[in-house]
């Protein structure tokens, strides 16, 4: 896939499923007729979750080490509760990453959804002004 073709809005979102290839004359070939189900276990979901969650708070800490202040971080109900919440909507997104890094090396995969983590926590808290 190509970065064009990853990031045009015009097409849906297809979570890992295949596309139908192009030949060199601009046809298409039809997609074939079934598709291998490729889904991760449940232990492994959970802990995609569970290492979305790490990110977020280690991305808070580096922006307040950053700011000279790493004293001031803090995990409150409030804060982990928001996170929580933020994790939940960014699960879809890590989830289809992480699913086509499935053949890839485990620290690879775990580094790509923490980097997503750390991306996310970044989206929020402009978002919310902090």
């Amino acid at each position: 896939m190509s970065i064009r073709g990853y990031f045009d809005l015009s097409q849906p979102a297809t979570f890992g499923a295949r596309r139908p290839a192009s030949t060199a004359s601009g046809a298409q070939t039809p997609a074939p007729t079934s598709i291998p189900s490729r889904q991760l276990t449940l232990a492994w979901q959970i802990a995609i979750y569970f290492i979305l969650l790490g990110a977020i708070v280690a991305s808070r800490f580096l922006d307040l080490y950053r700011a000279g202040v790493p004293f001031a971080f803090q995990l409150d109900w409030a804060y982990l509760s928001f996170i929580a919440i933020c994790s939940l909507l960014a699960f879809p997104v890590v989830y289809d990453k992480a699913l086509l890094s499935k053949d890839q090396p485990f620290f690879l995969q775990i580094g790509l959804i923490f980097t997503a983590g750390m991306g996310w926590e970044k989206i929020v808290s402009t978002a919310v002004g902090k």
